[in-house]
């Protein structure tokens, strides 16, 4: 049976994936119109054809193995789809809330999930994927050779064999002595600034001693107007980007969530991912190609959005500049050698994963993607969505999505941190946030 090998990030994600706690990707669209399932069964089983990962599942390693290997059988253990039928717009949530707080198993093929999600005004598909097994962009292009095939449209594919291209230390790693000093340099740096802990979101509507009777995710999504949007993106001063300034807004809105808690304020971390694929491919390949660096805001520069844009523009500009988001896949080659039984304790051999230097929080931006498409007869894709892990102590994520020129956000939480009506209010700070003057 074909195998390779986890790469680095791979392993990294299957070690430190922990119930109730999941790193999974989520993604969903919902079009205006019904989708046949038959139809959608057919687009699911060839978009696994088409993408080698897609169809692959974990093979069973002892504690002292050394490696970690994805197997491709030569038929589908499962067809990973399951149909519902929403009622109502709060029958979607609950299913939505249900499905990103799955752990997907990774020994079966595929070793991910979608729902298909009946609405009278217009159905869903989402789809929720182990961060283990591939990342953001890998959802989104997975879930667009799905829509294309749908729809009977086009969906080429870059003339590469994705097994061929799973080398991150080839892609990312430190390509001389001085490039590896450089990226030391700023690691010291990182856990020099992480000597105190960063804040953490104040929780609000649980009542004390009941978080663990709320395990799993909660998901509050919002879709901003093409004016808002505008307004936005207006906002923005080179060479500050557009992810620089959304960065900004989430720091600002923690601060001020934070405040209103009486929280006490401090160093706002915010883990950013990315991409590492060459720009040939650049939205293509199914797997793990996105490393991460951190974000931080100190409590004096969390004042207007123009003053955090620009801190926040200064450590982003210099990161590119070294090449710091391939310090991570340099750190992560130093364990390979070690057995399972070892890795599995990775978040206390490495304390660059331990939960006292954990971000504040998670953002992750797909970028501007290409204009929703149409899914044939099922109709126009409507809203496109997403929401990255939100580990403890992180307990907050935020993934933004630029399609057709509208800004669209998913906000993932813990439930024992969060109820409904207070993500709700959060949302409408952020929201307050991105669209008023600086």
């Amino acid at each position: 049976m074909l195998t390779t090998r986890f790469n680095h990030l791979d392993a990294t994600f299957l070690n430190i994936d922990r119930r109730p706690e999941t790193w999974s990707i989520h993604l969903e669209i919902r079009v205006s119109g019904h989708i046949s399932t038959r139809r959608l069964s057919y687009a699911l089983r060839a978009a696994i054809a088409r993408h080698p990962l897609a169809r692959a599942r974990s093979q069973y390693f002892e504690g002292s193995a050394t490696e970690y290997l994805w197997e491709f059988p030569t038929e589908l253990d499962h067809l990973p789809l399951t149909v519902l039928d929403a009622k109502s717009d709060e029958d979607v949530i609950s299913i939505r809330n249900r499905f990103v707080s799955l752990q997907v198993p990774l020994t079966l093929a595929p070793c991910f999930m979608v729902y298909l999600v009946h609405h009278a005004q217009g159905d869903y598909v989402m789809l929720n994927l182990p961060h283990t097994l591939a990342d953001g962009l890998s959802a989104f292009r997975l879930l667009q050779s799905i829509v294309n095939i749908y729809a009977d449209q086009p969906d080429p594919l870059p003339d590469i064999n994705p097994l061929d291209v799973r080398d991150l230390l080839a892609l990312a790693g430190s390509k001389s002595m001085a490039q590896l000093l450089e990226r030391a340099k700023n690691l010291v740096g990182h856990l020099g600034k992480s000597a105190v802990p960063p804040a953490r979101v104040a929780p609000q509507g649980v009542a004390p001693g009941d978080g663990n009777k709320r395990p799993g995710y909660g998901v509050e999504l919002m879709a901003l107007s093409k004016t808002d949007s505008e307004l936005f993106l207006s906002k923005r001063t080179k060479p500050a980007t557009a992810n620089d300034l959304m960065l900004a807004a989430v720091a600002l809105t923690i601060r001020q969530w934070n405040d209103e808690q009486a929280q006490p304020a401090g160093r706002i971390a915010m883990l950013m991912p990315v991409n590492l694929r060459p720009q040939a491919w650049w939205h293509e390949i199914v797997g793990n190609y996105t490393s991460y660096v951190s974000v931080s805001l100190n409590t004096a520069d969390q004042t207007t959005l123009a003053h955090a844009t620009q801190k926040v523009c200064e450590q982003t500009t210099a990161f590119k500049e070294a090449g710091t988001a391939g310090t991570l896949i340099d750190l992560l080659d130093v364990p390979k050698f070690l057995p399972a039984f070892l890795k599995a304790q990775l978040k206390e051999l490495f304390p660059l994963f331990g939960k006292s230097l954990m971000e504040t929080t998670w953002i992750s931006n797909l970028g501007k993607l290409n204009r929703l498409p149409s899914m044939g007869d099922a109709g126009q894709v409507t809203a496109l969505h997403f929401t990255p892990p939100a580990p403890m102590p992180c307990s907050l994520s935020a993934g933004i999505a630029y399609v057709d020129d509208q800004l669209m956000i998913g906000l993932r939480y813990r439930k024992s941190q969060f109820d409904a009506k207070a993500i709700k209010r959060f949302s409408e700070m952020l929201k307050a946030n991105l669209i008023s003057p600086c």
